[in-house]
């Protein structure tokens, strides 16, 4: 799944509505990154 938001708050918020609250329950395929103003970032 890839997530995208405008800033890393946004991004915080997006993973915790899927059930993910610590990075430890994260599972990334590509870690967050910024492109075109966006963060992005690819979760199992």
């Amino acid at each position: 799944m890839t997530i995208e938001a405008e800033t890393l708050v946004q991004l915080t918020a997006a993973l915790q509505q899927r059930g993910i609250v610590l990075v430890s329950d994260v599972r990334f395929t590509r870690a967050p990154y910024r492109l075109n103003h966006l963060w992005t970032c690819t979760v199992e």
